[in-house]
């Protein structure tokens, strides 16, 4: 079925066209996330998904991520772990005075290690990673700002745990005392491959972090990038916890753009792990997709029931 699938984020809004057999026909991608919008969601819409809409009228759009946050356009209450499909398609949220656009809903759970966790817009891209591999036993990682382990069990969402990576790589940079001695720009496989190495060593995570403003002082670092160290230590100590939460045995799905994709593959490489990429983009999609197909599963088994009694109220369903 044809439909918008926008996967709206903190930093950026990937507005996605999907033909009727599935395939994605057009991508647009602006730094127009939620907090870039000024609350003017309906407006930013309209600009980047306005002419499909004309084009197409009554197109189904499906908008998933932080837009659906208490901070986002309207906000679509969690769905508890474990979820299926089913679950999340009951869940979705009408945007008032919108024809058929919905929401998709984020999910919370409590992690391994016993904590609440919550996530908007990885859902989508989970059961879009079960639908293009067919797998329904998975361990999904998706890095980011917040990346996320993700647990599936008998095609459920059963479980995950977020790790605050990015966003710590992004604050040491611009906020602390060693961002003089550290630089985007420059990147170094090996400074990376010694930050994984110094993760697993004594001392800690916040001892480790500090190594990279002392090594400068103290060694010759010729032309090793500590940008790289760091980014090696913080995805090292990622990789280490995750496994402990997880115990993840055999293949891992990795839901990543190219860029994360590279130093994930080589985190996984060193610490004995295989990884299987995935494209977000056709996971979010093929994620939605799931979801309304879910929907019309429940949709063919209602009209199949008995008529009910008129004098008890219909279950409310929202339509895909």
């Amino acid at each position: 079925m044809q439909r918008i699938v926008v996967d709206w984020g903190t930093t950026n809004l990937r507005a996605h066209l999907v033909n009727d057999g599935g395939a994605i026909a057009d991508t647009r991608v602006a730094p127009r996330g939620v907090h870039n919008c000024h609350g003017n969601y309906r407006e930013v819409l309209r600009e980047f998904c306005g002419d499909w809409q004309q084009q197409w009228p009554g197109i189904p759009v499906y908008l998933c991520g932080m837009i659906g946050s208490r901070t986002g356009w309207h906000e679509a209450p969690y769905v508890e772990s474990p979820a299926t499909p089913d679950a999340l398609y009951r869940a979705l949220l009408p945007i008032p005075s919108e024809a058929n656009m919905f929401t998709v809903p984020g999910m919370r759970c409590i992690t391994p290690a016993g904590a609440p966790d919550v996530m908007r817009g990885e859902e989508c891209q989970v059961l879009g990673a079960l639908e293009e591999t067919g797998a329904s036993e998975a361990l999904i990682i998706l890095p980011g700002t917040h990346s996320k382990w993700v647990r599936v069990t008998d095609g459920s969402i059963h479980d995950f745990a977020t790790f605050f990576t990015g966003e710590m790589y992004a604050l040491l940079h611009q906020h602390s005392s060693i961002g003089a001695v550290l630089n985007l720009k420059h990147q170094h496989t090996g400074s990376f491959h010694r930050g994984l190495s110094e993760s697993a060593g004594p001392g800690g995570l916040l001892n480790q972090i500090f190594s990279a403003r002392t090594r400068t002082l103290c060694e010759d670092t010729g032309d090793q990038s500590m940008s790289a160290y760091l980014s090696g230590i913080l995805i090292g100590s990622e990789f280490i916890h995750g496994r402990q939460l997880f115990a993840p045995k055999g293949r891992i799905f990795l839901v990543s753009d190219p860029n994360l994709a590279v130093l994930y593959q080589m985190a996984a490489d060193h610490f004995g792990l295989e990884l299987w990429p995935l494209d977000p983009a056709h996971t979010v999609v093929r994620g939605v997709a799931r979801i309304c197909a879910a929907g019309a599963g429940l949709e063919d088994k209602k009209a199949s029931q008995p008529v009910r009694d008129q004098t008890q109220p219909p279950e409310e369903v929202t339509q895909c």
